[in-house]
């Protein structure tokens, strides 16, 4: 019973834990876990990712890494996408974006390089959380409506 508590309260609380329009912090900071396992240095793979929100230059960046010794993939604040979608958005320059879904969860997303193809249509996504009962009730669907919902 406790379990099914947690799954119904982790699916209707996404929109309320989020600050939809803020800034983002170094409350950013820290270990998120994936609904799908990836690459990570050396060919290993990985559950787990570190997370750290700064400053590089003049861009506000979040940096994510597979371990603390590994090199990070830099994503740059998007004010103006995090302000049209209403949450913070993060690109970089491979086309993946990382996308806000509550206080301490993002989607992340590439969208399809068809010609033609709505945003909505991505050809690699994932879920990343620092609660492991979120990733638990994540799954690719949910990240398809997520994103459907908030494009429109």
């Amino acid at each position: 019973m406790k379990t099914l508590l947690k799954y119904i309260i982790v699916l209707f609380t996404p929109c309320l834990l989020f600050a939809q329009n803020e800034n983002p912090t170094e409350e950013l900071n820290g270990t998120y876990h994936l609904l799908d396992v990836e690459r990570a240095g050396g060919n290993k793979q990985t559950k787990a990712k570190i997370f750290e929100y700064g400053k590089f230059g003049d861009d506000n960046v979040l940096a994510v890494a597979a371990c603390a010794k590994c090199m990070p993939a830099i994503y740059k604040y998007k004010t103006e996408y995090s302000n049209d979608l209403k949450t913070a958005v993060f690109f970089n320059d491979i086309g993946l974006y990382l996308i806000a879904y509550d206080k301490e969860s993002f989607v992340m997303m590439m969208p399809s390089k068809k010609e033609g193809a709505e945003w909505t249509d991505f050809s690699f996504s994932n879920f990343y959380s620092k609660s492991k009962v979120k990733v638990a009730a994540m799954s690719q669907q949910k990240i398809k409506e997520y994103i459907i919902k908030i494009s429109e």
